[in-house]
Order: C-alpha cells, then sequence, then structure tokens
C-alpha cells in the first residue's frame, strides 16, 4: 500500500508499510516498527532516515487520537 506524506508546504514524500506478515498492517493488535515504513522517494540517506521517523511518529500519534 503506497501512501503519500506532506511535509512543510511543498514537499511530498511517497512511502510505503512493509509488514511480516504482510497482512499485519490491518490487525489492530500489530505494533508497528520503524524498519516497516519505507521511502520510496529518492532523497539522500540522511533525509530518508529523518523523514522515515517523521512518517512513524505521525502514524502512532493518528493511532493514539
Amino acid at each position: 500500500m503506497k501512501s503519500y506524506y506532506k511535509k512543510s508546504g511543498t514537499e511530498i514524500y511517497q512511502y510505503k508499510l512493509v509488514t511480516d506478515p504482510p497482512e499485519a498492517m490491518y490487525w489492530s493488535t500489530y505494533r508497528l516498527k520503524k524498519r516497516d515504513v519505507k521511502v520510496i522517494t529518492n532523497v539522500e540517506r540522511d533525509e530518508k532516515i529523518q523523514i522515515r521517523t517523521e512518517i512513524y511518529n505521525d502514524i502512532i500519534q493518528n493511532e493514539l487520537s
């Protein structure tokens, strides 16, 4: 499942969730891990790590709300 993350105005990053097993992303009991977030957009490694962390934190924060 590919999704998009919009950061500060015009920057848009494409990412997907890759869980093991794949259907785990739909389970209410599955705890998402940072490594499950894969940034598809071509950016440098340091920026990719930062974006992955932001996406992960955003997903976790929205689950708690």
